[in-house]
């Protein structure tokens, strides 16, 4: 199965997914990503732990990270930037001034959004890219 395969399949079935934080938030989306991709969870230690993203800082601050970006930044590859970005990689953006993270989609960047749900963003809001 192609990655982009595997993408499309992961997507359909968080469509109706509502935003929760430490369940279904953006950290938790790209992180359910890598395990569907590598097996491995890198957000164990948080999941389910906290009820609003501040609770989340909180418990990454205490764990030594700024943003979940640095845990990623910990455990993946970083590529040279978005143009070089192939489906499939975490991105990390910036959204309501503070650091997101979505799915690259060929163009765009696919981002599970409160209140909005599922959605993208132009691949060129990319600020760093990951390879799982």
């Amino acid at each position: 199965m192609t990655r982009e395969h595997t993408l499309r399949q992961f997507l359909d079935a968080r469509r109706a997914e509502p935003f929760r934080p430490s369940l279904s938030d953006c950290a938790m989306f790209a992180a359910d990503w890598i395990v569907e991709l590598t097996g491995s969870d890198p957000a164990a230690p948080w999941r389910g732990r906290y009820n609003s993203l501040d609770e989340g800082r909180a418990l990454l601050a205490r764990d030594g990270f700024a943003s979940p970006a640095e845990v990623l930044a910990s455990i993946l590859v970083k590529n040279a930037g978005w143009m070089q970005a192939q489906t499939g990689d975490v991105a990390v953006l910036i959204e309501a001034d503070e650091e997101a993270m979505g799915i690259v989609g060929g163009g765009h960047i696919h981002v599970l959004r409160p209140m909005r749900g599922l959605g993208a963003v132009p691949l060129d809001r990319a600020i760093r890219i990951y390879r799982p």
